[in-house]
């Protein structure tokens, strides 16, 4: 029975080769999850899936109490204005201006009236610390630090409920003295969104309520606070197909 969790995975097979075992999991708001595990385990294609831009073999995914795959396009539409994605390349319009690839999806989900856009994009950039001087920029132009970071300020500019990444994100942001660490502490974390961050980039810091979710072979393997894996190995719980997360 859905119960409006951010993210709940009923008897998901990944699209993988060789096809992997079903697996249950489910994610509450607020959570960080760091999706770790070999470069074939997976990670991505569970990204993917749960980002609508895959469909898995088998199994539901529920995405705050609704099952994707049921939703009509407008519902779908609607659901995404809830989700930021931030996947391998960036995604930008390159013959864009940093500007106008940062208003896109305000605009497209009408989040503020059109002529509070502009105010919106500025603010939010300004709370991010985001160098004025970048915005005119076309994104074609952009070094590939810049182009990482503003795919992500995109992704979080909509302020998801739900934030799934998987990309590498660099230490450094785009101001001195001004890591990505201080940058998930004093702009992502007040947001109180979930977020499942694929490879666990080194630009997060794992603290003891950080949760892993360990892949392998397109399966879910392990999955827990990360000081209890790491301090008990022995306790990590596979989740399988009729595992009970409730």
């Amino acid at each position: 029975m859905a119960d409006g969790a951010p993210v709940r995975l009923w008897d998901l097979v990944l699209d993988v080769r060789p096809v992997p075992e079903p697996f249950a999991f489910r994610a509450v708001r607020g959570e960080l999850w760091v999706l770790g595990g070999a470069v074939d385990s997976g990670r991505r294609e569970l990204i993917r899936t749960i980002a609508g831009l895959a469909d898995p073999r088998a199994g539901r995914v529920e995405l705050f109490g609704r099952d994707l795959a049921r939703l009509r396009p407008r519902a779908r539409a609607k659901l995404r204005g809830q989700i930021g994605v931030v996947l391998e390349q960036a995604g930008l319009v390159p013959a864009w201006s940093v500007f106008e690839n940062l208003s896109l999806l305000v605009r497209y989900h009408r989040l503020v009236p059109a002529g509070d856009i502009e105010g919106y994009v500025m603010d939010f950039a300004e709370s991010c610390r985001l160098p004025r001087s970048i915005l005119p920029r076309l994104a074609g132009e952009l070094l590939p630090l810049e182009s990482s970071w503003v795919g992500l300020l995109r992704a979080l500019i909509i302020k998801p409920k739900l934030l799934l990444v998987s990309t590498y994100l660099p230490q450094e942001t785009l101001v001195a003295g001004y890591d990505a660490r201080m940058f998930f502490e004093e702009v992502v974390r007040p947001m109180r969104m979930t977020i499942l961050v694929d490879g666990g980039p080194q630009s997060l810091k794992v603290e003891p309520e950080t949760r892993l979710l360990v892949m392998d072979r397109g399966t879910l393997l392990a999955a827990g606070p990360s000081r209890e894996l790491a301090d008990h190995p022995s306790a990590l719980v596979r989740h399988r197909a009729r595992a009970d997360h409730a």
